[in-house]
């Protein structure tokens, strides 16, 4: 896991050392165990390493493979590596290194640009040919590791993230007012536009090759649907072929040459894969020296929000009692120094509808514990219906749902965690079984929020929707409903955007994430799953999840059926000094001049709610995006602001009773370790 760079000229002049070296070390964050670059005429590579796999020397990069046929960059695990090299040493290949690196190179050579059909990881790399004078690039299945590229009629250049094109020679950034719009108008992504104009992103699943005369090639190599495998009919042999393909991706995520840990929120899926990885160390050899398992026991890192209703605590703690896991639990105020916030926004070069803070400084706190390596839940809500919302799909052929007690309960009880519009769609679809309905309404809490829309502040964005672009295949739209809304979401709207958020979060800090829901033989078979695998007949979501993990995981969590997403509780925060600081933001002069959003309307209503009634948590959600993106532009673009954002209060956090933590770090002075 690294940071990678490069360029190539079209004109056939040399690159001048210096100008890779800088755009290199503009990710020396990604990398801080070791740098490499390598120049040969018009090609420069270069790479920050992260030590992960065969921590000597001979896993440094630029890596030169085959008597230097070919050089290659990296970014990325490939973690069948062991089988696969055992493959390749079977057809005559010779290894020098203990790393995955070298691996990839070398199956490439053997078995061309398909080999990347044949990895079980995450990746994004180029591979300079000599002898062909062509460099490949490859991205991921999922698009789980970034890959931006640019070029002009002297040059491709490619870096794995934005903030490197801020030190690019002969490049001068300039913002994606389209983008930026797009971000808060839609609160999504595009799958190639970045905020940067000019720079793109290689879509997930597509390779590239590119040649020193500026021609260059694009195709998609990867399309979930052609690699959707037969599954047996009755769902408890489902269940118990999930249950072995989840173990065994976890297993090949434990390899690893240092600490690994968990990042546990008390949810199913985290809870999951920490459980899991503690009933895998019981059953196959501790540390076999061939299957190159991390050696350290589990260890989970939680962060508490304490008294809020965000808090999932106890229940991160039940988890790590049945996987008798190290824990490392740290507390976390509304008192954010400005300065993290600052770092925060720069960091997730993007702009958010959640406030992932959390997350940012949970990974900082594993890297200060020397953990490298995390494992993550990420995916399973998208491939397993774990979105309250996702629940309406499956009501038009289950209409018999609505006569049964225990699933209306669920369902009562999903529909309060729902914004407006989903509620509305969700009654709608209702509407046919009035005993229902009539249960559900007495769930039903009266909104306070009084939030104009987005459109208020910002012009909506109508651009074409370039996700479906992507995926033109009928056979989608001949799915069932909820795989169809899952197979959307999974691969176009909101998980690419989370993979994206979560690499710039986690790699901040030096942080490899690791997600074994990702795993492409789990998310295939997950796709090839009839409806009813994954939402039962009484409402439960993630059913054959569920299922597969009785025993494992603790029941009080199995049987939860609330839904708390893993970010900051923002109302509660808002409330405290949090505000004030928002307050400061949107009074910046830059903030009232923006040319992409009504400055001025936003800061006066932000300070006519903070004056009357306060923002509730929809509305601080609300406002947030546009706060996070004023403190993205100041930070990447180095814009001077007439008013600093500087808090106006700040309240003390309250301490509370120490609990017995094991092996904490050191704490930053929000984020307090128990």
């Amino acid at each position: 896991m690294c940071g990678i760079a490069g360029m190539l000229r079209f004109d056939g002049g040399a690159v001048d050392r210096k100008d890779i070296d800088t755009f290199t070390d503009s990710l020396a964050h990604r990398g801080p165990d070791g740098r490499g670059v390598h120049v040969a005429g018009p090609l420069a590579l270069g790479h920050r390493r992260l030590a992960i796999l065969d921590l000597s020397d001979d896993g440094a990069q630029p890596m030169s493979v085959l008597e230097s046929r070919y050089r290659l960059v990296y970014n990325g695990e490939v973690f069948n590596f062991l089988e696969l090299r055992r493959e390749l040493e079977r057809a005559g290949h010779r290894f020098r290194s203990q790393c995955d690196a070298e691996v990839v190179a070398v199956a490439y050579h053997q078995w061309g640009p398909d080999c990347v059909l044949r990895f079980n990881g995450m990746w994004a790399f180029a591979i300079w040919d000599e002898a062909r004078q062509e460099l490949f690039l490859s991205r991921d299945r999922w698009g789980i590791k970034p890959l931006h590229v640019q070029r002009d009629g002297k040059r491709f250049t490619f870096a794995s993230e934005l903030k490197a094109y801020r030190h690019l020679a002969g490049f001068s950034p300039r913002v994606n007012r389209d983008e930026l719009r797009r971000a808060l108008s839609i609160g999504s992504e595009s799958a190639e536009t970045t905020l940067i104009e000019g720079v793109r992103q290689l879509p997930a699943g597509y390779n590239m090759i590119v040649r020193p005369d500026g021609s260059e090639r694009r195709w998609r190599w990867w399309s979930t649907l052609d690699h959707l495998p037969d599954v047996p009919r009755r769902f408890s042999d489902q269940v118990d072929r999930f249950r072995g393909l989840f173990l065994d991706a976890c297993r090949l995520r434990l390899r690893s040459d240092v600490p690994v840990a968990t990042c546990l929120s008390g949810g199913v899926d985290s809870s999951a894969i920490l459980c899991s990885v503690s009933k895998l160390r019981g059953t196959m050899a501790h540390g076999a020296a061939d299957e190159r398992v991390t050696s350290n026991a589990p260890r989970a890192f939680v962060v508490a929000f304490r008294g809020t209703d965000m808090d999932e605590e106890h229940y991160a703690r039940a988890a790590i009692a049945q996987a008798r896991a190290d824990a490392h639990i740290f507390p976390m105020y509304s008192a954010i120094p400005v300065e993290e916030l600052r770092q925060y926004a720069f960091d997730f070069e993007t702009i958010g509808v959640a406030m992932l803070l959390p997350s940012w400084a949970i990974y900082r706190e594993m890297r200060r514990a020397n953990v490298a390596v995390s494992l993550d839940g990420h995916g399973a809500d998208e491939l397993l219906a774990g979105y309250p919302l996702q629940l309406t799909d499956s009501l038009r052929d289950s209409g018999s749902l609505l006569r049964r007690p225990r699933w209306t309960i669920g369902m009562a009880r999903a529909i309060t965690r729902m914004e407006r519009g989903g509620r509305r769609r969700m009654l709608e679809l209702l509407t046919e079984g009035e005993p229902a309905l009539r249960f559900l309404t007495r769930f039903l809490r009266p909104q306070r929020s009084v939030a104009p829309p987005t459109s208020t502040w910002v012009e909506p964005w109508e651009g074409a929707d370039d996700w479906a672009a992507l995926d033109d295949d009928p056979r989608i739209a001949a799915l069932p409903p909820l795989t169809r809304k899952l197979y959307r979401q999974f691969h176009h709207t909101s998980l690419p955007s989370i993979l994206r958020k979560y690499d710039r979060l986690t790699m901040a800090h030096g942080i490899e994430s690791r997600m074994p829901f990702m795993d492409w033989r789990l998310v295939t078979y997950g796709f090839a799953l009839p409806d009813a695998s994954k939402i039962g007949p009484d409402g439960t979501s993630k059913r054959i999840l569920r299922e597969a993990m009785r025993g494992i995981i603790p029941d009080v969590i199995l049987n939860r059926r609330d839904k708390v997403g893993f970010q900051a509780p923002i109302g509660s925060w808002t409330a405290a000094s949090l505000g004030a600081v928002m307050e400061s933001v949107v009074d910046s002069r830059n903030f009232l001049e923006s040319d992409v959003w009504d400055g001025k309307g936003l800061s006066e209503w932000v300070h006519e709610r903070r004056r009357t009634t306060g923002l509730t948590g929809r509305e601080a959600r609300r406002v947030w995006p546009f706060v996070q993106a004023q403190l993205w532009l100041d930070g990447f673009f180095g814009a001077d602001t007439s008013a600093p954002v500087t808090p106006t209060r700040r309240r003390t956090p309250q301490r509370l009773a120490s609990l017995s933590v094991s092996k904490g770090s050191g704490a930053s002075p929000h984020v307090a370790k128990s």
